[in-house]
């Protein structure tokens, strides 16, 4: 019998036989749909992850590391039902929304989705601003239209026709993840205190906030956009995939999304973990959180902590000028020129800047406000794939419908308990 997570056989799928292979980033092969799949977590380790997380372990000491691991586990299964849905029928979450709620829908859903890329360019732009100043001393402005710039360069760059876009990710993911571990093997870790952390328990109201700012910086709407589009076939005519190796497809899926998942959790915990080696007051930002940690372990560990930022904001960049794209091209009828829509998607990040908005708040706000837009992504996705007309052999087992039902739940709680508690 197959686990909740790799479905159960169903009916002979009535959904036409779209073969996975030629997807952006993957194919029906394991190492292939891995791809998609750590392109997505970089999502989960963007400098939105950097500032809540920092500012929860320096505040909170481990307090709220459970919530980093129940955030973790939640991207498992709703990455999970993203990546089949493009896998299975070819098309994006975007474009599934666009032909399922036509007209006033349509542009509610277009609406949230973009204000999800608006908020995640938020966090990447000044995230990278923030670790070229602590890096080279260079203003905040400047270091955002350096971000913004690279990000426009990379997708542009081809050699013999093939873009870099997915190297360049890849090894931006490694320098994070291994920034990250190595400060955490160097701090004073309780590791009793720490396994204790893993059990839930109450949260006051700052730690609320921290909490909904984790859920947002963690399971993020715009790589459910991204990795169902990643992960989607193209119907070519030239092979016909059977239920069986649909099957298999899903169970190699559910490899590559928990593998993908668990090095960004791995990465989210050791953000708080290293911090509560820290002195509160190192939460207010992360400039502070950089000297205290030059003060406490020496210069090379809190220049770890600026690349691994760097690194995380350029990446992260990266891919949510690729989910802008798919948005725009799900829910959009007339195609706008990347190079406008680049430009109006980064004009918040340098406001919030040039009007002198203290930047690691204006990460962690914006990690609350995709909490708060992640209902609206989750819902129509769990309508998708849980209708096996679209569906067929991969439909959601009722478990996994209802785990991906009750993170949805655990999610708009947080939010209306972050708003009775009065922000």
């Amino acid at each position: 019998m197959l686990c909740p997570m790799e479905e159960q056989v169903a009916q002979r799928p009535r959904v036409s036989d779209r073969s996975p292979e030629r997807g952006l980033g993957g194919t029906i092969s394991a190492p292939r749909t891995l791809v998609p799949a750590l392109l997505a977590a970089i999502a989960y380790v963007d400098p939105g992850n950097f500032g809540v997380n920092i500012t929860s372990g320096a505040e909170h000491g481990y307090a709220l590391v459970w919530v980093v691991v129940f955030a973790s586990c939640s991207a498992m299964v709703i990455q999970y039902i993203a990546a089949k849905l493009g896998m299975v029928t070819g098309k994006s979450l975007a474009e599934h929304s666009a032909e399922r709620f036509p007209g006033v829908g349509r542009l509610l859903l277009w609406a949230q989705a973009e204000l999800v890329v608006i908020m995640t360019d938020l966090a990447e732009i000044v995230g990278g601003a923030i670790a070229l100043r602590l890096l080279f001393g260079m203003p905040l402005m400047a270091g955002a239209v350096c971000v913004t710039l690279f990000s426009l360069v990379v997708l542009a760059l081809k050699v013999r026709g093939r873009s870099h876009f997915e190297s360049v990710v890849l090894v931006l993911l490694t320098v994070i993840i291994a920034s990250l571990v190595w400060q955490v093997f160097i701090a004073d870790v309780d590791r009793v205190e720490l396994l204790r952390s893993v059990v839930p328990s109450p949260l006051d109201s700052s730690a609320a906030l921290l909490a909904v700012g984790i859920v947002g910086a963690t399971v993020m709407p715009h790589a459910l956009h991204f990795h169902s589009a990643a992960s989607r076939g193209h119907d070519d005519g030239t092979v016909e995939v059977s239920q069986a190796e649909r099957l298999r497809a899903g169970r190699r899926t559910v490899r590559s999304v928990v593998i993908a998942m668990t090095v960004a959790g791995v990465a989210n915990v050791s953000l708080v973990v290293f911090s509560a080696a820290l002195p509160s007051e190192a939460g207010a930002s992360i400039e502070t959180a950089y000297a205290a940690l030059g003060a406490n372990a020496g210069q090379v560990a809190a220049t770890m902590l600026a690349v691994a930022l760097l690194a995380s904001g350029l990446a992260s960049t990266l891919v949510g000028v690729q989910t802008g794209d798919v948005v725009m091209q799900g829910f959009g009828r007339r195609p706008i020129a990347p190079l406008l829509r680049r430009m109006v998607a980064v004009v918040p990040a340098l406001l919030i800047l040039g009007i002198g908005v203290e930047p690691t708040n204006a990460l962690v706000w914006s990690q609350v406000v995709l909490s708060f837009a992640l209902p609206g992504t989750l819902v129509p996705l769990l309508l998708f794939t849980r209708d096996r007309h679209l569906m067929g052999a991969l439909v959601n087992h009722r478990i996994t419908t209802a785990a991906a039902s009750v993170i949805t739940a655990v999610i708009v709680g947080l939010c209306c308990y972050l708003v009775l508690t009065g922000l």
